[in-house]
């Protein structure tokens, strides 16, 4: 190849490279709470409102989620993006999950934690795991963890 061909590769080679660090990440700031949790015969749900500081000039499109939800350290479900969703440049940018347990997990966190229910007492319910987005095609992934103690009457 000729020498204007390597110039030119190393030059793509360096804004690839450097694209890649230009998308800072996504800071957690806060959880609005753990909202609308239910318990039924399918076992627990609800949602939950993330609010995230992004600290780049742009939007960041949120596509999927890999987050756990756990009961008193024992984990009992999965956390769903219900849809696709843009968390806003600067603070404050949400994104709303929703969550529920597993088949079968309602009735392992009835007997570990039944006094607890019958008592009215709180159980510590927490998610945690990654948020998967993106923004002009470069995939991030977001980490999210948080944790919040609820009364959850029988």
């Amino acid at each position: 190849m000729s020498q204007p061909v390597y110039i030119a590769m190393a030059m793509l080679s360096t804004i690839l490279l450097a694209g890649c660090t230009v998308v800072k990440p996504l800071e957690v700031s806060g959880v609005e709470g753990l909202e609308d949790i239910r318990i039924g015969r399918a076992g627990l749900e609800g949602t939950c409102t993330v609010v995230f500081n992004n600290p780049n000039a742009f939007a960041i499109q949120a596509k999927g989620a890999d987050v756990d939800v756990y009961v008193n350290d024992e984990r009992v479900g999965r956390v769903s993006l219900p849809q696709a969703q843009t968390i806003a440049q600067g603070q404050g940018g949400e994104l709303q999950l929703a969550f529920e347990t597993e088949p079968g997990a309602l009735l392992q966190i009835i007997e570990a934690n039944l006094m607890n229910f019958l008592l009215g007492e709180e159980v510590k319910l927490r998610v945690k795991g990654n948020v998967k987005a993106s923004a002009f095609g470069i995939g991030l992934s977001v980490p999210v963890e948080a944790e919040q103690n609820v009364k959850i009457q029988l």
